[in-house]
């Protein structure tokens, strides 16, 4: 007895394309894709064809004074870092236009060019190296670059922090050896006094506060007429 015919399922029927679809591979299909590229080449050609609108002159100049501006600026932080405030200022006394200077801070300022704390941390170190300045000077000298005063006091707490010392060792660098010799022989303090207004004034003038100042002119007038017996 010969087998039953198989009973047909779903995989066994014939793939029949709904109405409208070509089919892959047939004349309909490339037809199709004809279609489509014929209707992207048009789209292409109407948007090149398409009127431009003429170019704003005021937008432009603009564009071009904010450029002129931004490469000031970076010539000016070429030769040292500076303080936000710093380049604000040198762009008012170049009379910029207020639009203009604002964008071209804001261009500086999104390159990562702007940082005040690395500024007020730089001038601190390197005034107080070069210049032997004291804080109370220092702190002067920021505020006038327009720095924050949260950057000031970060930059003033950093590095070295020993202020009398340093102010010690300005002392002794202007004390020289005939002031030592005059401080030892004299009697009546005429070159102690001279002496002492000389390096109050320089104290004063560096940034030292005064009672600092007195107490280390002080010790220092006294240690200098000491008779060395080494």
């Amino acid at each position: 007895m010969s087998p039953s015919p198989r009973a047909g399922g779903a995989d066994d029927q014939p793939v029949v394309p709904a109405a409208g679809v070509p089919v892959p591979g047939s004349p309909s299909d490339s037809a199709a894709s004809g279609d489509v590229a014929a209707r992207l080449a048009d789209r292409t050609r109407q948007i090149l064809e398409a009127p431009r609108p003429a170019p704003d002159p005021e937008r432009a100049a603009q564009e071009k004074a904010v450029v002129h501006e931004c490469r000031y600026l970076m010539r000016l932080l070429a030769s040292r870092r500076r303080s936000a405030g710093e380049m604000r200022e040198r762009l008012r006394q170049r009379e910029v236009p207020g639009a203009i200077a604002h964008e071209a801070m804001a261009r500086i300022d999104r390159a990562g060019l702007i940082d005040d704390e690395a500024f007020a941390r730089d001038w601190v170190q390197q005034r107080r190296d070069l210049r032997a300045l004291g804080d109370a000077a220092l702190r002067r000298e920021l505020e006038t670059k327009q720095v924050d005063a949260q950057w000031i006091d970060g930059a003033l707490g950093s590095g070295d922090t020993d202020e009398e010392r340093r102010c010690r060792d300005l002392v002794r660098s202007r004390i020289g050896h005939r002031d030592r010799e005059q401080l030892r022989s004299e009697r009546d303090g005429t070159h102690r006094r001279r002496l002492s207004r000389r390096l109050d004034a320089l104290l004063t003038r560096k940034g030292y506060p005064g009672s600092l100042a007195v107490h280390v002119i002080s010790g220092e007038l006294r240690t200098a007429a000491e008779v060395s017996t080494g």
